[in-house]
């Protein structure tokens, strides 16, 4: 029988950003999949009526992530799988971002060649919630020598097996490929949501008992190094230099020479009066013509 593979993200869904350290925090409490990786979900449920597929709900991440699997069972999916890796920082870090989790990917592709083989077909989301690269895909398509389709707005199934997929190009355009199997398919979540489960279904999944695979011990080493993270600063104007004498050059620097329109106190004045004078302003700077009534 085929195999279909959800990959949910264990992640956080608000996060914030110190503007002066560059510190990220977030409430513990709130993480979970992103809108895409539900879609990528729905798409999960929706093929596999067709090719007489398990879907296999994955993530990866503490026995707190075992509430989104139990979610995604209730909504349909045969199996579930937790892939446990060494217990890290209680907060998101910024490498963990920039870096693409490359470790989370090797993990999960163990894992799943360790239980099923390779999958016919993994769906992902396009980017986690928690403003990742969106690089985890390539990553696990690379672990599981697999195909690898970005950027899908659309699934459907060719007769022959074959998943026909939907990309979206600039200038309202869409790319269509047909996609040999196995293969690994990041999902947008355009228009997709996941179907809602049933009361019987969610007070079952309730009582469901999720199994859990431990990453190796040994994870590949990442292939960004991530040397620090700071605030953004943007980069420095450049400017011509100061010429000719010391005055002239001290006048150019300390912008003395700009032609500058000094500021203009009025008032107390009517309200008809201080209209006149702001769009008198208006016209003498060209955002008002003179035939224009203001």
């Amino acid at each position: 029988m085929s195999v279909i593979v959800a990959a949910l993200g264990w992640s956080w869904q608000e996060t914030e950003v110190d503007p002066l350290t560059g510190i990220l925090t977030a409430d513990p409490r709130d993480r979970g999949p992103g809108r895409s990786e539900l879609a990528a979900l729905e798409q999960a449920l929706r093929l596999a009526p067709r090719w007489d597929a398990r879907v296999v709900a994955a993530t990866v991440g503490p026995g707190d992530a075992d509430s989104l699997l139990r979610d995604a069972l209730a909504a349909g999916a045969d199996e579930a799988l937790r892939v446990e890796v060494l217990a890290g920082s209680s907060g998101p870090l910024p490498a963990d971002l920039v870096g693409g989790e490359q470790e989370s990917a090797t993990a999960l592709a163990a894992a799943l060649r360790q239980r099923y083989g390779v999958p016919d077909l993994v769906l992902c989301g396009d980017r986690s919630a928690d403003r990742g690269t969106g690089s985890f895909p390539a990553f696990l398509a690379a672990a599981l020598n697999a195909a690898q389709v970005l950027g899908v707005v659309r699934m459907e199934s060719d007769d022959d097996g074959m998943v026909r997929v939907h990309r979206r190009l600039d200038g309202g355009r869409r790319e269509v490929l047909r996609v040999p199997r196995p293969a690994v398919v990041s999902v947008e979540a355009a228009g997709v949501r996941l179907r809602r489960a049933g009361l019987p279904a969610t007070l079952a999944s309730g009582l469901a008992a999720i199994p859990v695979a431990r990453a190796p011990g040994t994870i590949a080493a990442r292939w960004i190094r991530v040397l620090g993270a700071h605030p953004y600063r943007p980069r420095p104007r450049e400017l011509p230099g100061p010429s000719g004498p010391a005055l002239r050059r001290t006048l150019e620097l300390t912008g003395a020479l700009t032609e500058r329109t000094p500021p203009t106190v009025l008032g107390p004045l009517a309200p008809a009066q201080a209209a006149d004078e702001l769009l008198g302003y208006l016209r003498r700077h060209g955002y008002l013509t003179d035939g224009d009534a203001g």
